[in-house]
């Protein structure tokens, strides 16, 4: 496992394979590159012990072959919230709705609706 900087600052680190960290870093986000699920483990980790209170974004790929307990424990963090970065995919609309909407709900604790139910006006 090599050694990866985390560069830039913010309240959003993104944890991302090589190939695609020069995008991150030119939109100005604060990004550490993980050469393996082991490594993207630690850098995660380091985040949540240093009282990091943003959120942290894992490449889909990494988040994929993490172990399942791990991806538990992040799941329950809301501070910082760990969060996995959606795959390239054609998802219905639907879907990444439904995905924000579930996002938003772990983030500020209760589920946020965007259209009002039926017969609540």
């Amino acid at each position: 496992m090599t050694r990866a900087s985390v560069t830039g600052t913010g309240d959003l680190l993104v944890v991302v394979p090589l190939d695609v960290a020069a995008g991150f870093r030119l939109a100005g986000t604060r990004t550490a590159v993980a050469d393996s699920p082991a490594h993207a483990v630690h850098l995660v980790d380091t985040e949540l012990s240093s009282g990091f209170r943003g959120v942290v974004a894992v490449a889909a790929q990494l988040w994929a072959d993490v172990p399942p307990r791990t991806r538990v424990a992040w799941e329950s963090s809301t501070v910082p919230l760990v969060v996995a970065l959606p795959a390239e995919t054609s998802e219905p609309a639907q879907a990444r709705r439904e995905r924000v909407r579930d996002l938003l709900a772990r983030s500020v604790g209760y589920e946020i609706t965007f259209t009002p139910e039926e017969g609540s006006r």
